[in-house]
């Protein structure tokens, strides 16, 4: 089987898309659990501050 130049450039540009889409889906996957658990530390703080001042 034969593969021009333009064939095997296609193939590797596919190849690291698919590389760097799979990267920015578990980027912001790990940035969305992470902000859900700091905005529950951060709620709780302010009702704790919130019961002081009363």
């Amino acid at each position: 089987m034969y593969f021009d130049p333009g064939t095997g450039s296609l193939i590797i540009q596919l190849l690291l898309a698919a590389v760097a889409s799979i990267g920015a889906f578990f980027a912001i996957f790990k940035n969305r659990i992470k902000r859900l658990f700091k905005k529950e530390g951060k709620d709780k703080k302010k009702e704790e501050k919130q019961n002081e001042k009363k």
